[in-house]
């Protein structure tokens, strides 16, 4: 009798996670293991312990471990639910993938209620304020804001920011145009609140639409739908003014018309992505499409007609962009050309990662699992396994990767932000994945039943909790600033003092409006401004951290 080959080593162990059951064990036992992820790396912080100067671990700190609870008291239920209730998971998901219109139509209205209810229609942070700013400046139908000169030491801090000033006043957004152009119509209906919700509206149809090629005829349009409704990554970043819902939107929109061969529509939305903040996001999330589509038959034409669409949007938005900063402002980057510029540009913002970067990128996992449904990272990576197959499937999944790894060698560890946003360009892949490993056909009804509980569970809290984190932290941020009534009013805002007060401090481009907001430079000086710029001004508030001056 022959000899029998011996086992290889946990074969056992892989042939029960390639089981359905064993595969619902896994994804489950990955959820937990990545909420106690975010644990682990939460410091626990001392009552009143100050924000400034690390926002990025603070708000980690405060906001992960109550999500991380709330995601494994979650994954209990689940499983609870999935072993003993018996519930059309299926009938469920599929009516919402037959016909999606009156549940994106219903998140939009919520976005948009929650932009004004919870994010106080208001730019947290200056990642937000400056293409808010930009966008005004375009509202007003000119390129730079103006403001008188010796007024910029109190309008712009002694730092490295994010809006430059020039020596004659001019002032502009440090980021490319793309995000304030879409923000301009908004300004001018004076609701600029209102852009990323719509964009979170379409980005629901654009992950319908995506899954529906990828997986026709299957219930993945619907799970794509609820996995990305449901994640607060995406919900928050929809009602908050960071460019990165955008991003996402385009990055879905680019890969839908990647694969219907428009692709010269699919080049003009990667310019504008190119263009909304920086070109790093679309950049590694187009390049492994791009090597398709020169991978292909016909590739020069299809190259061809796909760099015709990025042509006038790369060299009006980022060269015309360049050349606009230049004449202005002559920042940095501008003043030894092209080239020079470019390699400034590296050389400030990426580096060989270090041990601190990794801890930071591992903390950035982890808030992608706990942003997101507690199941949605194993689901994904299990429907990236079972669609590997498949290179559409496989296109998504190598556009996070290259995300993930590209982002290892970026310095900064994104600051403000909720969730991974750095890689919310991405982000999309996760729920498509999902979806994609929910339909296959070797996936049991127990953990489609995982999925549905894991969804509807964090729709219902935690999104909630996310909201209140928000809110809270947005007020706290906002009660810095001491009240101001009345007609015209000057606030000074000490911006050495509190939690990045410098923040507060945002003004009309060209003044315009009833309230200025000034940096403060002690109790004197403030005194001698006002007396020569508005000598029957009267100081009617005082706090902590600045005053407020009424204007008659």
């Amino acid at each position: 009798m022959a000899e029998q080959p011996a086992a290889l080593p946990f074969s056992g162990i892989w042939t029960r996670l390639r089981s359905p059951i064993g595969s619902a064990g896994a994804v489950l036992v990955g959820g937990a293991a990545l909420a106690g992820l975010a644990l682990l790396l939460a410091q626990p912080l001392p009552a009143g312990a100050p924000i400034a100067p690390h926002i990025f671990t603070y708000l980690f700190s405060r906001n992960e471990p109550v999500a991380a609870w709330v995601a494994i008291g979650i994954l209990l239920a689940a499983a609870i639910l999935a072993r003993g209730i018996p519930f059309p998971e299926r009938a469920f998901v599929a009516r919402l993938s037959t016909d999606p219109r009156a549940f994106i139509a219903a998140a939009t209205a919520v976005l948009a209620a929650a932009a004004l209810i919870v994010y106080r229609a208001h730019p947290l942070s200056m990642d937000e304020y400056a293409p808010l700013f930009q966008a005004r400046v375009f509202a007003y139908g000119r390129l730079a804001g103006q403001v008188p000169p010796e007024l910029l030491p109190r309008l712009v801090p002694p730092i490295r920011w994010f809006i430059e000033a020039a020596p004659s006043g001019a002032m502009l957004s440090s980021y490319w145009p793309g995000f304030a152009l879409l923000l301009t119509p908004f300004v001018l209906l004076g609701c600029p609140w209102l852009l990323n919700p719509l964009i979170g509206g379409a980005t629901l149809f654009l992950t319908w639409r995506l899954a529906r090629r990828l997986w026709p005829e299957t219930s993945a349009p619907g799970w794509a739908v609820l996995l990305t409704a449901a994640s607060p990554a995406f919900t928050v970043n929809a009602i908050s003014f960071y460019s990165m819902g955008a991003h996402l939107a385009a990055s879905l929109c680019f890969a839908v018309l990647v694969l219907e061969r428009r692709l010269f529509l699919a080049g003009a939305v990667g310019s504008l992505a190119l263009a909304l903040h920086n070109p790093f996001p679309h950049t590694l999330f187009a390049l492994p499409w791009i090597a398709e589509v020169a991978r292909r038959p016909g590739r020069v034409r299809n190259l061809a007609r796909l760099a015709l669409g990025y042509a006038p949007g790369g060299l009006v938005l980022l060269g015309g962009w360049m050349w606009c900063r230049a004449r202005f402002t002559h920042p940095m980057e501008t003043r030894g050309g092209l080239l020079a510029g470019l390699d400034l540009i590296r050389r400030l913002a990426f580096t060989a990662p270090s041990l601190d970067l990794l801890l930071v990128r591992t903390m950035n996992v982890a808030e992608l699992a706990s942003w997101g449904v507690p199941l949605l990272l194993p689901l994904a990576a299990l429907g990236a396994v079972r669609s590997w197959s498949q290179p559409p499937a496989r296109l998504l999944s190598l556009s996070a990767v290259l995300t993930l790894v590209g982002y290892g060698f970026v310095q900064f560890d994104q600051g403000h932000g909720w969730g991974f946003r750095y890689f919310h360009g991405s982000w999309g892949v996760l729920p498509l994945l999902a979806a994609g490993g929910l339909e296959s056909a070797r996936t049991s009804a127990t953990l489609r039943r995982l999925a549905l509980a894991a969804g509807v569970c964090s729709l219902l809290l935690c999104t909630p909790l996310r909201f209140w984190q928000v809110r809270t932290f947005i007020d706290a941020h906002l009660a810095q600033l001491p009240a101001s009534e009345g007609a015209q009013s000057v606030v000074f805002v000490d911006i050495l003092r509190g939690s990045y007060t410098v923040d507060l401090v945002q003004n009309d481009p060209f003044l315009g409006g009833n309230r200025w907001l000034l940096i403060s430079f002690g109790d004197r000086e403030d005194r001698a401004f006002m007396q020569a710029y508005f000598p029957r001004a009267r100081r009617t508030a005082a706090g902590a951290f600045g005053s407020v001056w009424q204007v008659d």
